[in-house]
């Protein structure tokens, strides 16, 4: 009887201590799993990100259009060897992104991936006031995915 009991109590700590093992391993490998963005892919590379709600005005629209066609005119090759990526994220979609690049409107984000995260980020607010000077506008957002690209040495 001694014996069954000893078994017994051996039996339900073995059990005890490998369902608290697999609950923090359950447990660990959500974590991780939630700490990755899937917009984010691996690699080194510059993201242009086009960051904006569910709905869209036309004003929205016309800002993502702008940044697509500069992307398109002045980034061919960078885009093209992947150098530079291009995504529209809607930030009430992917809350972990918006709160990461501090989104609070539409805007568009340059952000540096290494490695598969962020590294570096500007946001580009102004995007907004500059809507009715296309020039200034291609400046703006042309001056900052440069910066990133010269630093890089990403420039070709």
């Amino acid at each position: 009887m001694e014996r069954a009991k000893k078994t017994l109590t051996h039996a339900l700590i073995a059990f005890v201590l490998i369902s608290i093992g697999f609950a923090i391993g359950k447990h660990s490998a959500r974590s991780d799993r939630s700490l990755a963005d899937p917009l984010i892919e691996q690699g080194d590379y510059l993201a242009v990100y086009y960051m904006h709600s569910t709905f869209r005005c036309v004003t929205c629209s016309t800002i993502e259009k702008m940044t697509l066609a500069l992307l398109n005119k002045s980034y061919v090759q960078e885009l093209a060897d992947g150098r530079v990526r291009w995504r529209d994220v809607d930030f009430q979609e992917h809350e972990a992104l918006a709160q990461q690049f501090k989104i609070i409107s539409s805007c568009v984000v340059v952000a540096q991936i290494k490695n598969g995260a962020v590294a570096d980020y500007k946001r580009l607010d102004e995007v907004w006031t500059l809507l009715n000077k296309p020039a200034e506008f291609d400046k703006y957002i042309g001056g900052a995915i440069n910066a990133y690209l010269d630093r890089t040495g990403d420039r070709s």
